[in-house]
């Protein structure tokens, strides 16, 4: 690699790291040539994880948002993402891949990884989890297309950060209010432009999630202002994201869904006139 080439930095998140699927994995990417590193995984199972300096949670914006605090495992699957784009950024990298154990790499994964690097984009999913109307923007490589979402499209299993998307989540990010994939979901407030590629380069594999969803014991109940300022607030993340879709016509727009099944994820999910591509 020459000096002209941009820094790529690949890990793996697991709380895994010898088992079946994660090893798998390493050896996909090594198949196709890309170097990956393990990456600890943050775990939330049996207790709260402790913030690291610069970390710091949010519960009343929680509450907001959410109607509920973040889980233990949400917090760990959180600060797994955070903290791993935080080492790639003060590593010097210009991208980082990150990916969840769990995921199967398709045969083009590398070639669209390569394609990506010349792009420059803040935030690219190499999957989603949910089917939207999208802006298909260029070929990136033959049959493999940059798409940008007009919604958010959930799921944080592959994705890749530029540098400069890094610096914007990064500043947000650390103050921790709702899960990872939200936040991702959310960048229209902080200033971060995300794209999907189309069909999937990648995969998860149907297993047992560590992640719950439900509140942990010790989680507190709405107060009365929580719950006048509930919709207030769901209003004011509406607006502004309609009003970013406005103010950036031309990047969302014309957007249109897929002819096919985008993707082979078994939770890839779909409401309305987009329900018919997971018959």
């Amino acid at each position: 690699m020459s000096k002209l080439d941009p820094i790529l930095a690949c890990f793996v998140i697991s709380l895994e790291p010898e088992a079946a699927h994660t090893r798998l994995l390493l050896r996909s990417l090594q198949s196709q040539g890309v170097t990956a590193s393990l990456f600890a995984a943050v775990d939330g199972r049996s207790t709260r994880p402790p913030l690291a300096a610069g970390e710091k949670l949010n519960d009343r914006l929680a509450m907001l948002r959410l109607r509920r605090l973040l889980t233990n495992t949400e917090l760990g699957c959180y600060l797994s993402h955070y903290r791993v784009i935080k080492q790639a950024y003060d590593q010097g990298c210009d991208y980082v891949c990150v990916l969840e154990d769990d995921v199967v790499l398709e045969p083009r994964f590398a070639e669209t990884l390569q394609a990506l690097l010349g792009e420059q984009r803040d935030f690219v999913r190499l999957m989603d989890l949910k089917i939207r109307r999208r802006k298909r923007v260029k070929e990136l490589v033959p049959g493999i297309v940059l798409t940008r979402p007009e919604r958010g499209t959930l799921g944080a299993q592959a994705y890749l950060f530029s540098r400069d998307g890094m610096v914007k989540f990064l500043r947000y990010a650390a103050t921790i209010y709702e899960a990872i994939d939200g936040v991702f979901d959310h960048g229209y407030i902080f200033g971060l432009d995300t794209f999907s590629v189309e069909p999937h380069v990648a995969y998860e594999v149907e297993r047992e999630s560590n992640i719950a969803k439900k509140a942990d014991p010790g989680s507190r109940a709405m107060t009365l202002f929580e719950r006048l300022a509930y919709h207030p607030v769901k209003l004011y993340f509406s607006l502004r994201r309609h009003w970013h879709l406005k103010t950036h016509y031309r990047d969302y727009y014309p957007a249109t869904l897929p002819f096919v099944r985008p993707g082979k994820s078994p939770r890839l999910r779909a409401k309305g006139e987009a329900a018919y591509l997971l018959d």
